[in-house]
């Protein structure tokens, strides 16, 4: 589960009974003295569900019969990543208000529902094609107070995925989000019943039109990256979730088919249960590693590139005040880069910003030549935005017993320029720790 996903620690049924009532009539106690509920029962699952966005989020929901019931913690997962997806480009583009498009947000509108009560900044476009859905996801937006905030917007299946881009010229999101059906057909939907793709021990209650797309979930997923690569950079970061491995894979190869090398891939655990997300953007915004990658030896051939680079280096007792002023000394020392403290509450971390390229060999080559002799487009380098810190090791905590210098790539398009900075700076940084000794 997500780190601040606070259902990481199972929920007391008999608790969460006491705080929405209507789920006391579905628990099962335990001789232990614990109680739980009966997943294989719609109903409970269901009273579940409102009383937990009841009791945490303040959430009233009501969902037909015979439309998905989604689960909260899993849904919460997503919704976090994407607070960690825009929160990373709010370091240099600040805090500003956001709007996002949830595609088939479904009878609850819950991803719409969620973002918007945790973050009173954002605002959501809600599409779907179903006239069942939509009627109801209008209804609870209205119930929860929310209609000036998530508007809710009907298509079809044979109009574009990302339809309201499309009709509007001007619109611009900072998100797109997606939980696509995951079946070709009821084939396949029973065969993913016999080997547990549902929730563990889980009735699912969902209609076609939510569990069933020709091809799949990986189809209509590789559709938005054809969609997204005609409207580019009029979303920050588009993304999907997926039910199956083999999805990631498929997803990922047609990113890569199309030079789309600005991609995260995340892996939401609920139990015995495992779904996966994937992000990309047309931007020069770069993810941290801890959003963009993760540790799944299956699927480790699929990550994109590390984005933070680290230098090892061996002292008895590392003295961070010096270290600092080295870093320091040796960022400012890069011509034409702006550096800036990027956290008052750590000293040693600085964000430096370079629009001119001038520590690599070629660029010092160039200096020996006359500006006015370049061209244009060799006088710049492509923008470069980098966040330097030195890690030091917590020896009391057994870890760790290496100090690294850190440069960790927070914008700009050319990979090549980052990592001559990050050796540059390293370079620099171990000749000031290490002087040569004196003829």
């Amino acid at each position: 589960m997500h780190p601040r996903n606070p259902y990481r620690i199972p929920p007391d049924f008999r608790q969460l009974a006491k705080a929405y009532p209507p789920l006391e009539p579905c628990l099962i106690s335990h001789e232990e003295g614990a109680s739980s509920i009966d997943f294989r029962d719609k109903d409970s699952q269901r009273r579940l569900t409102e009383a937990l966005l009841h009791r945490d989020f303040g959430i009233s929901l009501d969902i037909p019969a015979n439309r998905l019931c989604p689960p909260v913690p899993n849904r919460l997962n997503y919704v976090l990543w994407i607070q960690d997806l825009t929160s990373s480009t709010e370091r240099l583009l600040g805090s500003r208000p956001v709007l996002g498009m949830d595609i088939g947000t479904g009878a609850s509108a819950i991803y719409p529902l969620l973002c918007c009560k945790l973050n009173p900044d954002w605002s959501l476009i809600a599409t779907d094609v179903d006239k069942v859905s939509l009627n109801s996801a209008r209804s609870n937006v209205e119930k929860n107070g929310l209609l000036e905030r998530i508007q809710v917007y009907e298509t079809n299946p044979e109009a574009p995925i990302f339809a309201p881009l499309h009709e509007d010229p001007n619109a611009r999101v900072d998100f797109t989000m997606c939980n696509p059906p995951f079946y070709s057909s009821h084939e396949d939907v029973a065969a993913s019943a016999d080997t547990k793709e549902f929730e563990p021990n889980a009735v699912c209650t969902g209609a076609d039109v939510e569990m069933i797309t020709p091809g799949g979930e990986s189809s209509f997923v590789q559709r938005m990256v054809d969609e997204s690569i005609q409207l580019k950079d009029r979303c920050q970061w588009y993304t999907s979730m997926l039910g199956k491995m083999s999805s990631v894979t498929e997803v990922v190869g047609v990113l890569r088919e199309h030079a789309i090398e600005n991609y995260g891939i995340t892996e939401f655990v609920q139990g015995s249960t495992r779904r996966w997300a994937v992000a990309w953007s047309f931007s020069d915004f770069r993810l941290p590693d801890a959003i963009a990658r993760i540790a799944n030896p299956q699927l480790q051939a699929l990550m994109p590139p590390r984005n933070p680079l680290r230098q090892p280096f061996q002292f008895p007792e590392p003295d961070i005040h010096r270290l600092t002023e080295i870093l320091s000394a040796v960022l400012a020392s890069v011509d034409g880069a702006r550096v800036v403290k990027a956290d008052t509450s750590d000293a040693s971390r600085f964000i430096i910003s370079a629009t001119k390229n001038t520590w690599s060999r070629g660029a010092r080559r160039k200096q020996k030549q006359s500006a006015e002799d370049l061209p244009a487009t060799e006088q710049f380098a492509p923008n470069l935005v980098c966040c330097v810190r030195w890690i030091i090791p917590d020896v009391s905590q057994g870890g760790q017993t290496e100090t690294y210098l850190e440069c960790q790539w927070v914008q700009g398009r050319d990979r090549p320029l980052f990592e001559a900075f990050s050796s540059h700076v390293s370079r620099k940084a171990t000749a000031a720790l290490h002087p040569a000794p004196a003829p």
